[in-house]
């Protein structure tokens, strides 16, 4: 009689094991990479969202002083409005712990003349490549 072989040994288990997480190891910083690239469109969306905003507010008071109704962000990124008579400029920047905190666009500025700027981003990050156009 032959021996009746069922299941797995522990070496096919530990090789299974290995070959999971060496597919993990390379899948998940792309994964990473996708969701803060569809971080930074959200934030840049919303920048343009804003301008939009202020400029109709603009167009019926003739001054972009005291524009109500301009977001705050969201839970990746904190805007601030700086308005003046006619100008305005809006910097969304990271919220410390999130996941966009290191991110190397840094923060998003947008000016009232369509400047767009990424304060602090690292070197090898072109507008483009942060913008996404």
């Amino acid at each position: 009689m032959g021996m009746d072989s069922r299941g797995f040994t522990l070496i096919e288990l530990l090789i299974a094991v290995a070959v999971i997480a060496l597919l993990a190891g390379i899948a998940y910083p792309g994964y990473t990479s996708y969701v803060k690239k569809a971080y930074r469109a959200e934030i840049v969306a919303l920048l343009t969202q804003q301008a939009q905003h202020l400029e109709r507010f603009y167009s019926r008071n003739g001054t972009f002083i005291d524009a109500s109704g301009v977001s705050d962000g969201n839970d990746r990124y904190r805007i601030t409005a700086a308005l003046d008579l006619d100008t305005f400029s809006l910097l969304a920047t990271p919220v410390a712990n999130s996941v966009m905190a290191a991110d190397p666009c840094g923060a998003f500025g947008l000016a009232s003349s369509g400047e767009r700027t990424n304060p602090a981003a690292t070197p090898d990050m072109s507008r483009k490549t942060c913008w996404g156009q």
